[in-house]
């Protein structure tokens, strides 16, 4: 396991083949990973082709390959060669997957209205204007991470020091309610430093805030809005968090005034050849942000 989980870099992956490892153990009959180990590489792979056999009537077809992701990661990391392109070939056919569809500006206001807390809000907010993957709370997002823009915007660094590292923006209305948010922390006796969170957890205010306490923060509005009611198949028509990055994503396209390599870049999409060749700076990228700014805003 010690090899399994240092060869991950990311803490919601990581997560993820671990649920899908355990998952498997459990249709084994086994609780230790080291049992895994204890087989021939032969019952192994008659398990596994079991265990898919099993999926093919219990799961989503679209769902197979991120199911034995894990459990591929975990024999590869211990030398265990098994049949892997038997199991692909196993795989069902993908189904075509539903159109998913963004939050309007109404539905976000709704959100708004179910918020508990500034930070609630300022999370909302967050998200609306950024077009931010919701996975982006399980890397480094501090106070040294933001910078002052025109206009009482904000630049913010996501994925800082990572290779998918990009500039966002916030926009004034998400900037003040930012602002309001780390003025109720410091009048809480929080000491703001570079290091300090752009939003921490409840219970311990100097711990960031991580993908799975953001999405569950987000989750507890929605649910009690009654939003997400029409389903296609096993999924309804908009995604929990990523409905907040499709609204983000279809306003900025619509707009033809903005430059298209500088709205993939607000996306923190590579785009290609121009992706690694074409590199704005924070001025230029604000300067077609602002093209936008208006309908991005809730009002």
């Amino acid at each position: 396991m010690v090899l399994f989980e240092k060869s991950i870099r990311s803490k919601y992956t990581k997560q993820n083949y671990t649920s899908h490892l355990n998952q498997f153990k459990r249709f084994i009959g086994i609780h230790d990973e080291s049992q895994l180990l204890e087989f021939s590489t032969n019952d192994l792979q008659i398990m596994l082709e079991d265990y898919l056999l099993h999926l093919r009537h219990t799961a989503n077809p679209n769902s197979m390959p991120s199911k034995f992701r894990g459990i591929k990661h975990f024999f590869v990391m211990n030398r265990i060669n098994l049949n892997w392109d038997i199991i692909y070939k196993m795989f069902p056919q993908k189904q075509k997957a539903p159109s998913l569809r963004a939050y309007t500006t109404k539905e976000v206001k709704e959100i708004l209205h179910n918020a508990k807390s500034i930070r609630d809000k300022a999370l909302i907010h967050f998200l609306a204007s950024t077009g931010a993957r919701i996975g982006v709370f399980d890397h480094p997002l501090l106070i040294r991470h933001m910078k002052k823009m025109p206009s009482d915007c904000y630049a913010v660094l996501l994925y800082a020091g990572h290779i998918e590292e990009y500039w966002t923006f916030l926009t004034p209305q998400a900037s003040r309610l930012l602002n309001a948010y780390h003025e109720y922390r410091r009048e809480n006796q929080e000491t703001f430093d570079n290091n300090t969170p752009i939003f921490a957890t409840e219970k311990n205010i100097t711990r960031q805030l991580g993908w799975s306490g953001a999405r569950s923060v987000v989750y507890r509005m929605v649910l009690k809005t009654g939003i997400r009611e029409h389903k296609h198949g096993n999924r309804y028509d908009v995604q929990v968090d990523h409905g907040f990055r499709k609204r983000f994503n279809t306003i900025l396209k619509l707009d033809n005034s903005v430059n298209h390599n500088i709205a993939e870049k607000l996306l923190g999409h590579k785009n290609g050849l121009d992706g690694v060749y074409f590199t704005p700076t924070t001025k230029e990228m604000f300067k077609e942000f602002r093209k936008i700014m208006h309908k991005i805003e809730i009002r």
